[in-house]
């Protein structure tokens, strides 16, 4: 009787217990609820969004429209343009072939893709995917030709333009430098070494076995996307379509749904043990030639929140946002799949961290110097370089930090954060990080070093623009631009993009207001007349080109 009535005890213990538990997940998953409606509605833009606990998928929420015109909205099985996560997938498939012999991540690019042979240094498979390779960026290279990101522009179309490629921004080893070019050669690469089509290896080696049945690689925007997201762009006057037309895989191109990438999360959760290896070797830091720690892998970033290791890859083209972010110590991870436009997914998955973690979270240091007057924010002041030709000022006055657009009139106070460290209001999830002559620009997950630098321009006044003007023709990427001059102001004309108007910068240098078209230093003969300028910009440097006329 006794041993019975134990059983019977201990069983309602372990049933109350059970109830508890579900209740506490019942209450999480209504804070999730309401965390998502503070950003998204019904009948809006929207999102999905999944958590993965122990390969198990215990919440999927939906909201908002995947087309606005008609009014469809977005279920679990509506397919959405990935971006950049998509290059973790491509890391994957480049990690599994090595792992089977057919080729090794420490392979020259050049091997492969000979009509890279000119390039002047080595540039291995692993600086490919994890972005110390030198190269300039896709994106830029296409603007600097006249393709936005609405216009038609294929896969195939991409990779011819980037095996003309002849000129690097550094030496590969040497600098981390994000961009999309990396992982588009990559996906050339495992097609050739594969001698099959990108898409289909991805298809055969991932999406078949884990049954992701809904998702691929998009090569043109001509092939068919089932249950298809929009992308849109809010503006004053509401809702626009935001077309993107730019497919390349590798770096992007993945359209897949919210059920399809859970299946990819659980998959990282519960791995067999040749992926896990393979994970492994994609979450391991990269290292730069001078010693220099990077917390990106292949395809995959790191970094701590609260004190929770958190290992994670966002995307983001035109209106498309994605998400996927793991914890592995918790195996705990969250998806997010959106066409919002903007940065609500990042505050709505470490809102979801936040709540389903806060056990496991540290508080964060309490900043020592939270107060500062005029003369302690001097030190802070000067000019700083984003990129060649993109400067920003930074001044101190009545106790305030300000931010200034080099050239501009207008300035912008930064809110105190504390011990160096400045809030930058205007986007979210952006700050400033100062160290000696220098600062880290940190916008969401991306930081960008700013050195300290100083700039004496030349008065229009007393500057030649007549010796500056003619036709200048990059042989390289097949584009041509005509310097002209129009109301005192030296302007670059092209035949599909915008005027760029160019200010003084240095002697014989100017800057723009384009970031794939920032700053030309002009190359002169012995009797100084102009042969050439050098165009560098946001992942560019010194794009050759030649004065024809």
């Amino acid at each position: 009787m006794k041993k019975l009535i134990f059983t019977l005890s201990f069983l309602a213990i372990q049933f109350q217990f059970s109830i508890a538990q579900t209740t506490s997940k019942e209450v999480l998953y209504q804070k999730v609820d309401s965390l998502i409606n503070q950003y998204f509605n019904p009948d809006k833009l929207g999102m999905a969004v999944a958590i993965i606990e122990e390969g198990n998928v215990i919440y999927s929420h939906q909201i908002g429209m995947a087309n606005l015109e008609y009014n469809i909205p977005i279920t679990d099985s509506t397919a959405f343009h990935i971006a950049s996560v998509s290059k973790q997938f491509t890391s994957y498939l480049a990690v599994s072939m090595a792992m089977r012999g057919e080729l090794s991540m420490e392979d020259d690019v050049r091997e492969h893709l000979p009509e890279l042979a000119h390039l002047p240094y080595k540039i291995s498979l692993n600086q490919l995917a994890n972005h110390t390779h030198g190269l300039p960026n896709v994106f830029e290279l296409a603007h600097l030709r006249g393709f936005d990101i609405q216009d038609r522009l294929s896969h195939d179309e991409v990779i011819d333009m980037l095996l003309n490629i002849k000129q690097i921004n550094f030496q590969p080893g040497t600098q981390y430098e994000y961009n999309n070019t990396g992982f588009a050669l990559l996906a050339e690469v495992i097609e050739r070494v594969s001698d099959s089509p990108f898409q289909e290896v991805l298809k055969e080696e991932i999406f078949t076995p884990l049954e992701m049945n809904n998702s691929l690689a998009v090569s043109s925007s001509e092939i068919i996307i089932r249950n298809k997201a929009y992308s849109y762009k809010t503006s004053n006057s509401g809702f626009k379509n935001h077309e993107f037309n730019n497919m390349t895989n590798g770096s992007s191109g993945i359209s897949t749904t919210i059920n399809d990438l859970s299946k990819w999360a659980i998959y990282y959760q519960y791995a067999d043990k040749r992926a896990e290896k393979i994970f492994h070797k994609m979450q391991k830091p990269t290292r730069l030639s001078d010693g220099t720690i990077i917390e990106y892998g292949l395809g995959l970033e790191f970094k701590k929140h609260k004190g929770l290791d958190i290992v994670f890859h966002g995307g983001g083209d035109a209106g498309y946002r994605s998400y996927l972010l793991h914890i592995p110590k918790h195996d705990f991870s969250i998806a997010i799949l959106a066409n919002s436009n903007d940065f609500s997914t990042l505050n709505i998955a470490y809102g979801i961290v936040d709540l389903f973690m806060k056990d496991h979270l540290k508080p964060s240091e309490t900043p020592k110097k939270v107060n500062y007057i005029t003369n302690e924010l001097k030190s802070f002041e000067g000019t700083y370089e984003f990129y060649p030709g993109k400067y920003f000022n930074i001044l101190a006055e009545k106790d305030t930090l300000f931010f200034q657009s080099y050239g501009t009139k207008g300035k912008a106070p930064l809110p105190v954060i504390g011990d160096g460290e400045f809030l930058f209001p205007y986007v979210p999830f952006t700050k400033f990080s100062f160290y000696d002559n220098g600062f880290i620009f940190n916008i969401a997950d991306f930081k960008y070093d700013c050195k300290k630098v100083t700039l004496n321009p030349p008065s229009i006044d007393e500057i030649d623009l007549e010796k500056y003007i003619g036709l200048y023709k990059n042989d390289e990427f097949n584009t041509t631009y005509e310097l002209v001059i129009k109301d005192n102001q030296l302007v670059a004309v092209h035949s599909l993009n915008n005027d760029i108007i160019l200010k003084p910068l240095a002697k014989d240098s100017f800057y723009g207001s384009k970031n794939y078209f920032a700053q030309i230093d002009f190359v002169t003969s012995e009797d100084d007349e102009v042969i050439e300028f050098l165009l560098s910009g946001q992942n560019l440097k010194d794009i050759q080109f030649s004065k024809i006329k």
